[in-house]
């Protein structure tokens, strides 16, 4: 697998839920569950980011290398009803990406 690092804007650090763990200038590997932490100028190399539809997590300057996500619980059936609906077969297709002009760059 190549190398893909990337940096969260900083307006992902603006959840406004309170916040059960505050990790600071830690690296991460593995998997690592988000829901409801903090994580400020942390490394996440090789990690499996997973976010269950908890509270939102606050990530400011953190760096990800080779890093992916997994959704579970509430998240995965938000996900899953999105593709149904973004579906052309749905019906719904315009609507939806209609609804998410900020998504999709309009």
């Amino acid at each position: 697998m190549g190398r893909s690092e990337f940096q969260l804007p900083s307006a992902w650090s603006k959840a406004t839920e309170s916040v059960s763990s505050h990790h600071e200038g830690k690296t991460f590997t593995g998997r690592v569950l988000l829901d409801g932490s903090s994580f400020e100028r942390c490394r996440f190399q090789r990690a499996v980011l997973i976010y269950a539809g908890g509270a939102p997590p606050r990530l400011s300057d953190c760096v990800f290398t080779d890093a992916t996500f997994e959704f579970q619980g509430a998240a995965a059936r938000t996900l899953t009803f999105l593709q149904a609906m973004s579906a052309p077969s749905s019906g719904l297709a315009a609507v939806f990406k209609a609804s998410f002009n900020r998504l999709f760059g309009h």
